[in-house]
């Protein structure tokens, strides 16, 4: 009989860890490796693609930053453009104006040459007329002149022969200065001193022009003639004022007011050739008046003042 070999009894499996592969497992655990290999990668490209993204995000927005500065930029430098194109617009048009002022005034200058050479052609003309004239008038002169000489020299001839008259002549204007002479030492003569109204000596007294013309030619002092007319009123003469009242021709009175200093002085029933006397401020010798004729309503005569004014205050005397 055989005998057959009995086989050992074989030992139990353990149980399998979990997570730790098992020897007849090795096959299957090898994916989970990758897996988490992966995930790592992943997670790495993750964080690496948002590092990237956020740098590239601030990227974009520091080219979007300068952007809008070169946006800005060129904003104001188009409005800086645009400025000066309006001032060049602005001086292109003043150029205009100007050039077509100028323009203007060139037609205005030529046309100025124009008239201004007309004129002068004009002018020449009158020019050569008025020497034309001239050298006439001067051939007519010069006629006028022979002539006038030949009548000069028979009037030389007839001169010579009246040089005898001439001479008589003389002789009698000779008497007549002589004869005026005296007559000039008549009338100094005639000229008197006299009282005035106030009882002050008066200077000459002057009763004609003659007379008058000869007291201005002594220059001691001032006189005015005057032409006084009773409806005339108040008249100035000189530095007085005169206002006649009333005359009587048959007389030879007259009675006057007279206004000096902001004063009116009445001077009642004076004579022809009287020195109404009076003073005024500043002089010390009275201003008097003479009538040299005495009409109806009418006086002639003049007012003599001092020349000399004096600073101290003049007498007073009453009226």
């Amino acid at each position: 009989m055989s005998i057959t070999p009995t086989s050992a009894p074989q030992p139990e499996a353990e149980p399998s860890q979990p997570g730790v592969p098992s020897p007849g497992s090795t096959s299957n655990s090898a994916p989970l490796w990758t897996v988490i290999a992966l995930a790592i990668v992943s997670a790495a490209g993750m964080a690496g693609s948002f590092y990237y993204a956020r740098g590239l995000h601030n990227r974009l927005d520091q080219v979007n930053s300068d952007l809008r500065a070169a946006l800005t930029s060129q904003s104001e430098t188009l409005e800086e453009i645009g400025a000066r194109l309006d001032d060049a617009d602005a001086r292109a048009a003043e150029l205009l104006a100007q050039l077509s002022e100028t323009q203007e005034r060139i037609g205005l200058t030529q046309t100025e040459i124009r008239r201004a050479r007309q004129q002068t052609a004009a002018e020449l003309a009158r020019q050569r007329q008025l020497a034309q004239q001239s050298a006439q008038q001067a051939a007519q002169q010069d006629q006028q002149l022979a002539s006038q000489l030949g009548q000069l020299q028979q009037e030389h001839v007839a001169t010579k022969s009246n040089l005898g008259s001439l001479s008589t002549d003389v002789q009698g204007v000779r008497g007549e200065v002589a004869s005026t002479q005296i007559e000039l030492v008549e009338t100094k003569s005639q000229l008197q001193r006299v009282i005035g109204d106030l009882g002050v000596q008066s200077g000459l007294v002057a009763h004609n022009r003659a007379e008058l013309e000869e007291l201005k030619s002594l220059g001691e002092r001032d006189y005015v003639e005057f032409d006084l007319l009773k409806r005339n009123k108040i008249q100035r003469v000189g530095g007085i004022q005169l206002e006649l009242k009333r005359t009587d021709t048959k007389r030879q009175k007259y009675t006057l007011n007279l206004i000096v200093d902001d004063r009116t002085i009445e001077k009642k029933d004076k004579n022809v050739y009287e020195p109404v006397q009076f003073y005024q401020e500043g002089f010390r010798a009275p201003t008097e008046i003479v009538v040299n004729r005495i009409d109806r309503d009418r006086i002639v005569g003049y007012v003599s003042t001092p020349k000399k004014r004096e600073d101290r205050q003049p007498l007073r005397s009453s009226f």
